[in-house]
């Protein structure tokens, strides 16, 4: 007599997680096109959900409310293509940290960072704009830049590390510095307004923090 085995339980559980996993990228996919071609507003859920394919009670779920899609969408892109590490565990960040040059601490760190501005600052854009009048994003909108400003003093912390700044600067002072530069408005700025290339960008910002953080030779 054959014994028909049932699927384990941690068979089962493991694809329903799979099933999430597709269900929460999908809505996040459909979030972040949706945010960055009509803006805030413009987007309802029943858009996203349209757009993802599913029901909005689904997103509902999933993610509760809007504005925690937003802080989702916020956190994938500034991770990119390693969405489930933090950005400061992920190879560009540890990089700069383990150099033993200050300019080539900061050339890497412009390389990296150039490179995440170029995906959030479109999104930021949708996010500051929405947070003039909606007091819960302008709560995410100030925590995305304090989480900013403590992932930078990391890398301020670091490139001191490795030799003297100008002027003796302290590590607060070398912080701001870094944080008012590499930041995405900085970088919508000059890309969109004035019309330099992300290559120039980079250029540009690795060149002003050598002047401003590094003593003179």
């Amino acid at each position: 007599m054959s014994i028909t085995k049932k699927p384990g339980r941690k068979y089962a559980s493991a694809l329903r997680a799979g099933q999430a996993d597709k269900t929460q990228a999908a809505i996040l996919a459909a979030a972040d096109k949706l945010f960055r071609a009509q803006g805030w507003a413009s987007t309802s859920v029943a858009a996203i959900a349209r757009e993802a394919g599913i029901s909005p009670e689904t997103i509902y779920a999933t993610l509760k409310t809007k504005r925690a899609i937003m802080a989702a969408v916020v956190m994938q892109t500034v991770r990119g293509q390693s969405p489930d590490t933090p950005l400061m565990q992920q190879a560009g960040p540890l990089a700069v940290l383990a150099e033993k040059s200050q300019a080539t601490q900061i050339k890497l760190f412009a390389g990296d960072i150039t490179g995440v501005l170029a995906r959030i600052a479109p999104l930021m854009s949708v996010l500051s704009t929405a947070a003039k009048t909606e007091p819960e994003l302008n709560q995410l909108y100030q925590r995305f830049h304090e989480g900013r400003r403590k992932n930078l003093a990391v890398v301020a912390e670091a490139i001191m590390r490795q030799g003297s700044t100008r002027k003796s600067m302290d590590s607060a002072e070398a912080t701001a510095v870094i944080w008012r530069l590499a930041s995405p408005e900085m970088f919508t700025l000059m890309t969109e307004v004035e019309g330099i290339s992300v290559a120039d960008f980079e250029t540009w910002l690795a060149s002003s923090l050598r002047r401003l953080l590094l003593a003179a030779d």
